[in-house]
């Protein structure tokens, strides 16, 4: 193969190489990576135009290319420095890369010195030597690079380093300890020199293009990460934002529901009064002062059980339960339970209860007050002056104390679990049932660890089934 052709094609190869990977960094541009990329895609025309001028020495000798093929090919080199430097609006200050990069900016008037012709192969060298240097110490000091794209950073550094060394090396050869004065020439150390040349180039731009491959891969993570951040942070807003919507619906059914549970009673205890009032004002007031106490106090505790509903509910859905345990005798809280009410509806209630003493880990109030509401609905859904079964006993195979209070409907419809949910009552509502007692009384065993339901038992009949942990 001829000579010429022989430098043609290595030149080719080597303008080839630099097209080749401009077109893969153009692929990957992006506004976080445009100026690394631009500045490289600058660098590698310059570095083109610098090996054509060089072609055009060796084919025509023309002397001002001498000049022009180094100081393309030098402008290149600070092009990449630079690329290599730049971080986010700025560009890198690293002691050893700038020393690098002023040394070799000193030495580039030499190259123009009409006397120093003869040693311009030397002088681009050395300025090859220095800028390959900078470039090395620019990617070794950037945090844009050391923090990231680890593989090909390690990659760009060994090229480089191995670029320092070939530069160096050439120098070592130039004129005046060889007779080569340009870089390509028909010499086999000039051959060889633009074989290193076009290898070095492969792998440094392989480097690069790796580089920013990889920060982009790690910048697209970095995005999903944030995008899923985002959207799981809407989700818990919206959660959120739910609960506080289910919280304030809750609030404010309460709201609606004491409104009603605090009037009701009130009420009633008013036009208990008037109808006192009454009485006491007739002829035979000594007759009816027994009935006049009797509705005033039954007004009295109607009043004092709503109210305690009232807080334990509110203490229920605020969620800041403070409650201390302790044993309690199960007998003793039901029969003080019973006694809250009258003497009428006392000798209603039949307690059966077979063993010596039953004690479980409860909150003595709260037990209590789910006993008053559980006698108070019973009394209210019974047929009138019906007995009412109060079964005390223990339930071995579920670790249970079970309270089975029985009665006889009033009413031919039988009542259903519906009646523990909590739901707005009205004065208007037809049933006029409250489901604020209830609805406490199932909180509360749920608090206790336990359940209560309503079951049907006898044809007939239904009763109330508390369970709760011995």
């Amino acid at each position: 193969m001829p000579q010429s052709i022989y430098l043609d094609n290595l030149a080719y190869a080597y303008l080839g190489v630099l097209g080749a990977f401009a077109v893969a960094l153009l692929l990957q541009l992006r506004p976080t990576n445009r100026v690394h990329i631009g500045l490289w895609l600058i660098a590698s025309f310059s570095t083109a135009v610098g090996v054509l001028f060089y072609l055009n020495v060796a084919r025509i000798s023309f002397e001002n290319f001498t000049i022009l093929g180094p100081l393309a090919s030098i402008t290149g080199g600070f092009l990449r420095f630079f690329a290599f430097s730049y971080r986010r609006h700025t560009f890198h200050k690293s002691r050893l890369a700038r020393a690098c990069m002023w040394s070799s900016l000193a030495a580039i008037p030499f190259i123009a010195v009409p006397a120093l012709s003869p040693y311009r192969l030397l002088i681009g060298s050395s300025i090859g030597t220095l800028l390959a240097a900078a470039c090395f110490f620019a990617i070794l000091h950037n945090p844009i690079w050391k923090s990231r794209a680890r593989a090909p950073v390690a990659a760009s550094l060994i090229a480089l380093g191995i670029t320092c060394v070939a530069f160096a090396a050439r120098a070592a050869t130039a004129y005046p300890f060889t007779a080569d004065q340009t870089f390509i020439g028909q010499s086999e150390l000039q051959k060889r020199g633009l074989e290193s040349v076009v290898l070095m180039t492969f792998f440094m731009q392989l480097a690069f293009t790796a580089m920013i491959v990889d920060v982009r891969a790690r910048e697209d993570a970095r995005s999903d990460r944030i995008s899923i951040r985002i959207v799981q942070r809407n989700k818990r807003l919206r959660k959120r934002a739910q609960e506080t919507a289910n919280v304030a619906r809750a609030r404010l059914d309460l709201v609606q529901l004491l409104t009603h549970e605090v009037r009701q009673p009130i009420t009633n205890a008013q036009a208990s009064l008037q109808s006192i009032s009454q009485k006491l004002r007739s002829k035979n007031s000594p007759n009816n002062a027994s009935f006049a106490l009797k509705s005033a106090q039954s007004s009295l505790d109607h009043i004092t059980l709503s109210l305690s509903n009232i807080i334990v509910a509110s203490t229920i859905l605020s969620d800041e339960r403070k409650w201390a345990a302790d044993e309690v005798d199960a007998y003793s809280a039901l029969k003080m339970s019973i006694l809250d009410f009258d003497k009428e509806n006392q000798d209603r209630i039949k307690i059966m209860f077979t063993e010596n003493a039953i004690y479980i880990e409860s909150v003595s109030i709260l037990l209590r007050l789910v006993l008053q509401n559980i006698i108070e609905f019973t009394i209210k859904f019974s047929e009138p002056n019906s007995d009412i079964d109060a079964h005390l006993k223990i339930d071995f195979d579920r670790e249970m104390v079970v309270f089975d209070i029985g009665f006889l409907p009033a009413d031919t419809h039988p009542l259903n679990q519906d009646i523990f949910e909590r739901r707005p009552s009205s004065d208007t509502e037809p049933s006029g049932i409250s489901s604020l007692g209830l609805f406490v009384v199932r909180q509360i065993a749920r608090e206790l660890g336990g359940e209560v339901r309503l079951l049907d038992t006898a044809p007939g009949r239904q009763n109330f089934h508390l369970a709760l942990p011995c």
